[in-house]
């Protein structure tokens, strides 16, 4: 008797806490697993049997795509008893899981909070489905708010190869120039909804790969966050994007591009140039990648606090700040395969409207965007006062540690630096140790450097692999951090005997051994 009575106290005090819990929490807390795990805790007992109703976000995203017409196309999709699309298997289970939430929600609010579908490639027959989903929700989302991500295309952000040779490359076969963000294939278009256009339950729009074909009235009195991915036809842009008040959060990524065309064709001569303009609402972040066409972006940057660009260098008259702004996060990713000497001046120009910028992250090709050349020197790079922590990615090489060393010296109070290595080969991981050999001495004269002296409090090297240039560049980092408290090194999977003896090399070019604390992965 004794001993039930001590069970049931147990029960009691330390049983399942989560089978007490409303609805409503469980939902929330079921809604951080996959959107299939969250489903299958229905099995687990009778009280989570409608448990899924709370589940407030439906999350379906397809990584790959079917590429291009294949030899058994015509027989999947022209002979088959049922004719239905590539994508059946995704639609399944998003019908599973709208349906799954009606049955234990009941007929009254079923539609989730937010609703995200990622298709890996539209097809035309999926036209009559996406429709459905759009209906269900926009009737059944008055009175809440309502997140919709729409994406029907895979886009790929490509990036120049870096082959382990100083200057060979390999991949694209492109200009040097050109930008590999691209759609292998193109999806079928879909026209979305007028009624979309007038929900005022929305909150984020994202759409991707659909025709931007908006009614002559839009009313999206409350859209705080938009995102337009892959949309060929740049006319309705600033037409949708004046029409949101509230908007804070603004991104456009491949935009009014040229589409795929195979021989001859009429549209590859019409001008697709085109201009935003967003002066008239207060953003808080703006994100311009692969824009291509973009010729002039004006914004009203005083409440501006994340900027991000992904393109070529741009002209001078490519981005206006109005107002006095604040920006304390900055990206800037060079889609080309090197910054030319002809494009630092630029280069240099575009950098001076984040001087102010806490948090910068630039990404190139190489690592340091090519600024070793002598170039960089008589054009001037812009000082960064503010700036306290520096991410760099690149396939690092010789030039890039002078590169490091000059915009080092133009940020005085940098303490925080990340150096993103892009990984090489394999083949060539394993020949590092065949190919060792001892440093020389540093070349570089670090006494104009103050922030390695009297600042730079945390070092982040990723995909530290032990070349030569990389060596170089640690050692001379770790030798002059005299007030470095952290140093983090990612190392690439190797042998256990390369391994530790890179850890062994850079831990004894650390200065400050007595209070940094040094992590490998």
């Amino acid at each position: 008797m004794a001993m039930a009575s001590r069970n049931t106290s147990a029960q009691q005090h330390g049983g399942d806490r989560l089978s007490d819990l409303k609805d409503e929490l469980l939902g929330t807390i079921l809604a951080f697993l996959p959107i299939k795990d969250a489903a299958r805790a229905a099995v687990l007992a009778r009280r989570y049997r409608h448990a899924f109703a709370g589940v407030n976000t439906i999350s379906f995203v397809e990584q790959r795509a079917h590429y291009g017409v294949t030899r058994n196309d015509y027989t999947y999709c022209l002979e088959a008893v049922e004719q239905r699309s590539k994508n059946g298997e995704f639609i399944d289970g998003v019908n599973a899981a709208l349906i799954c939430r009606r049955r234990c929600a009941g007929d009254i609010n079923a539609a989730p909070r937010a609703f995200r579908v990622q298709f890996g490639c539209f097809d035309e027959w999926d036209e009559p489905m996406v429709s459905q989903w759009l209906s269900f929700l926009l009737k059944r989302s008055a009175g809440q708010e309502l997140h919709l991500d729409l994406r029907l295309q895979l886009t790929i952000m490509g990036e120049h190869n870096f082959d382990g040779q100083e200057w060979g490359y390999r991949g694209a076969g492109s200009a040097d120039g050109e930008c590999l963000a691209h759609s292998r294939y193109e999806a079928d278009r879909y026209t979305l909804p007028a009624r979309l256009f007038s929900c005022i339950a929305l909150r984020t729009l994202c759409l991707g790969g659909c025709d931007l074909d908006p009614p002559d009235r839009i009313r999206l009195p409350f859209l705080e966050t938009l995102l337009l991915s892959s949309i060929p036809c740049s006319d309705n842009i600033q037409r949708l994007i004046s029409s949101c008040p509230r908007l804070v959060d603004l991104t456009l990524e491949r935009c009014g591009y040229t589409p795929i065309s195979y021989g001859p064709s009429a549209s590859s001569h019409v001008d697709r140039s085109y201009t935003i303009t967003v002066v008239d609402k207060r953003l808080h972040r703006l994100a311009l990648r692969c824009c291509h066409n973009l010729v002039r972006a004006s914004v009203d940057a005083t409440e501006l606090r994340a900027f991000e660009y992904r393109g070529a260098v741009p002209a001078e008259s490519f981005l206006t700040l109005h107002g006095a702004h604040n920006i304390s996060s900055c990206t800037i990713d060079l889609c080309g395969k090197m910054v030319y000497d002809r494009e630092l001046p630029r280069f240099a120009k575009f950098l001076e409207l984040f001087a102010g910028t806490k948090h910068l992250h630039l990404k190139s090709t190489h690592l340091g965007a090519d600024i070793e050349s002598d170039r960089a020197i008589t054009t001037g790079l812009p000082c960064f006062p503010a700036l306290t922590r520096l991410q760099l990615t690149g396939y690092l090489h010789t030039g890039s540690i002078e590169a490091l060393a000059r915009i080092l010296r133009q940020a005085p109070s940098v303490q925080i630096l990340s150096l993103f290595m892009k990984q090489r080969s394999r083949e060539t991981f394993h020949n590092v140790r065949e190919q060792w050999r001892e440093l020389g001495d540093d070349e570089l004269d670090v006494s104009m450097i103050p922030c390695l002296r009297n600042r730079l409090r945390e070092i982040n090297l990723v995909h530290y692999q032990g070349f030569e240039a990389q060596r170089y560049a640690a050692r001379l980092l770790l030798r002059n951090a005299i007030v470095l408290e952290r140093m983090c090194v990612a190392l690439p999977r190797g042998t256990l005997e390369l391994q530790m003896k890179l850890k062994d090399e850079i831990q004894g070019w650390v200065v400050n051994t007595g209070s940094t604390e040094t992590i490998f992965f």
